[in-house]
């Protein structure tokens, strides 16, 4: 029985994070088309234009038939969810969350905390990566706790 893998993205945007989210669901297929049944759930971005597959549907058209019509009826066994860390949610078994990152200094309260809720987080920098490794608050609520990346970030690409 193969594997559920559900890709939450926009790569059917006319947009930075449309053609990011393309080439990493090209990259993940191309791995591992036979060992896992992958579905894509479109996601807006901004407002960007919609219509990337269909108008590019010689080299992108393949990805059609991955996306879902509908809501997720099952846990999925992976989900990487491509977008910025304060929308990452735990949704499968395995949670992996894909962003650009950040080209600051200091990341938000809120990308922390996003990034504690998946398994794993991909940086597309090492300087990303240092940030959100980095960047921490103190808690109103009790001073003595700290928010801080706890969980793993990696640069991908």
């Amino acid at each position: 029985m193969k594997q559920y893998c559900v890709i939450s993205a926009p790569p059917d945007t006319y947009s930075g994070y449309g053609a990011r989210s393309r080439d990493f669901i090209k990259a993940l297929y191309e791995l591992k088309k036979d060992e896992w049944d992958i579905q894509i759930m479109p996601q807006r971005w901004g407002n960007t234009s919609w219509g990337f597959l269909e108008d590019y549907k010689e080299e992108w058209g393949w990805m059609i038939p991955l996306l879902l019509k509908g809501p997720l009826t099952k846990q999925p066994d992976y989900w990487f969810q491509i977008t910025i860390p304060n929308e990452f949610q735990h949704v499968g078994r395995v949670s992996i969350g894909v962003t650009a990152g950040i080209e600051t200094t200091v990341c938000d309260a809120s990308w922390l905390e996003g990034c504690n809720r998946m398994d794993l987080t991909l940086v597309s920098s090492q300087h990303a990566k240092n940030v959100l490794q980095a960047t921490s608050y103190g808690k109103q609520e009790n001073p003595n706790e700290v928010l801080k990346l706890v969980k793993p970030v990696e640069v991908l690409f």
